[in-house]
């Protein structure tokens, strides 16, 4: 049973270390992101040359909110987050997700316009028509999920923390 016991542990250390730990997180997260920029620019535009950073990204954030959630934590984080900015996380995702959605339909449409185009007026033609039709697809699309994750993830760690709260008035 050694392997079970604690060690005497200073929680000053152990902050430290936590805040290490997050600065590590933050500078893989970077030099991954770095990466897909770096691949994009000089191979091209593949997903298979990415791949592995893509999922890298998405399965750490998705692993720390399922995570979070799952703690009880996150709304906690919503709400400290929420009393200290002036733009709540509600509306903070909101435009996330408009603010890919555009990004998307801008890369698209500029793609269209310089591919695809035999001339000016056409190039105007095509970056006008992909971008709208662009935005109005992926901007509801990417704000839905923005808001949607958001919410499902606080209402679960407000289920646990209720949880939580009940377990210690039984006690």
């Amino acid at each position: 049973m050694a392997l079970w016991n604690k060690k005497p542990v200073d929680e000053r250390v152990t902050n430290i270390q936590n805040k290490i730990y997050r600065e590590i997180y933050y500078l893989v997260m970077l030099i991954t992101l770095a990466s897909v920029v770096f691949k994009f620019i000089t191979i091209g535009t593949s997903l298979n040359v990415v791949l592995t950073e893509v999922l890298i990204l998405l399965g750490a954030s998705t692993y720390y909110l399922i995570r979070s959630a799952s703690l009880g934590i996150y709304s906690e984080e919503v709400e400290i987050h929420d009393s200290h900015s002036k733009v709540t996380r509600n509306k903070k995702n909101f435009y996330w997700g408009l603010a890919i959605g555009l990004a998307l339909a801008l890369s698209f449409a500029t793609n269209s316009a310089v591919n695809y185009a035999e001339g000016t007026q056409q190039a105007i033609h095509y970056f006008v028509l992909v971008f709208f039709v662009s935005l109005f697809i992926y901007a509801p699309f990417f704000i839905m999920f923005t808001v949607i994750t958001h919410n499902a993830a606080k209402k679960r760690s407000d289920q646990v923390n209720q949880k939580l709260l009940d377990e210690e008035e039984v006690k």
